[in-house]
């Protein structure tokens, strides 16, 4: 089993109460159900920080994106078309042995 920590939390009267309620229900302990919430809020609570971080990072591209046009400007040439274009000439001049 996984070793466990106490920790003394406060709840207000009303939560107190319908956490019993819960854990008598299910047939399990108070500790049990407070474990069980903390694990699905944690595993959300990683969703949105990821998601933020991520979000966070499309916007830091962005405004880099936005200081290197300012700063050069636009290349108007196509950077795929003329990287397969400078791939074929170089595998051309291989197969002619002049590489």
């Amino acid at each position: 089993m996984t070793q466990l920590y106490r920790t003394q939390v406060l709840l207000e009267r009303e939560q107190h109460e319908s956490l019993q309620q819960l854990a008598a229900a299910a047939g399990r302990s108070m500790s049990e159900v407070i474990r069980e919430a903390v694990a699905v809020y944690l595993v959300d609570h990683s969703k949105e920080w990821k998601k933020r971080q991520a979000l966070d990072a499309i916007a830091r591209l962005s405004e880099l994106r936005q200081q290197l046009v300012e700063e050069y400007g636009i290349y108007e040439g196509d950077l795929l078309a003329e990287a397969r274009e400078e791939r074929d000439a170089d595998m051309e001049r291989v197969w002619r042995g002049e590489a």
